[in-house]
């Protein structure tokens, strides 16, 4: 599969883990924020002598809204937690739902090898698509100019702040029609299927 169209939420969503290349958290706790570009990859960044941000993200193809969540790599996320989250019910945040298929990356496959197995458990399919994944960098990149309210400040004081900026990223105009992505996910959605917190026992 090298490309595809969604015509409603929930179709696809797309899966984004990434180390950040500007952001990264001291030993005192301070989440920094450097010019420079740091090129650590997911693989190697428990290697890495800084204890660098990691940003899961996941993105409703369709609209455009996304659900996000951000770690440090010296106390990365579980995978399997971040999806649970991202598809269940939330009391301040409609998205939620799971997808019919979803984007799992190379590069996130090979550092969560389990994932593909445990995600398809649940009845999604996992396409290989080879084209059109700007879409992830430019979250990343969004969520990161809202993150610089937080630079210099403590991290762990600061976490939930951080992990609720999806929602400044949703609200933003969607690449279709006169409304917020979040909005355009709410007018088109039908049912949604929540997962079971079972599914997180599985193997």
């Amino acid at each position: 599969m090298q490309e595809y169209r969604t015509l409603y939420p929930n179709h696809a969503h797309q899966l984004t883990v990434s180390v950040s290349k500007h952001y990264w958290i001291t030993n005192d706790g301070i989440l920094k924020y450097q010019n420079k570009k740091m090129e650590v990859t997911l693989d190697k960044v428990g290697h890495s002598p800084k204890n660098h941000l990691i940003h899961f993200i996941i993105r409703d193809h369709c609209s455009g809204a996304i659900y996000s969540e951000v770690a440090s790599s010296r106390s990365i996320l579980s995978l399997s937690k971040f999806l649970y989250k991202a598809w269940s019910q939330k009391e301040d945040y409609v998205f939620c739902g799971i997808p019919e298929l979803l984007t799992i990356p190379k590069t996130v496959e090979a550092v969560f090898p389990e994932i593909k197995e445990k995600v398809m458990s649940l009845g999604i399919e996992c396409p290989q698509v080879t084209s059109g994944f700007q879409a992830g960098v430019r979250d990343v990149k969004t969520i990161e100019e809202y993150m610089k309210f937080f630079a210099n400040l403590s991290f762990i004081d600061n976490h939930s702040s951080l992990n609720k900026i999806y929602s400044y990223v949703s609200s933003m105009d969607a690449r279709i029609g006169k409304q917020s992505k979040i909005q355009m996910w709410r007018s088109n959605i039908n049912s949604v299927t929540i997962p079971h917190e079972s599914w997180l026992e599985t193997a």
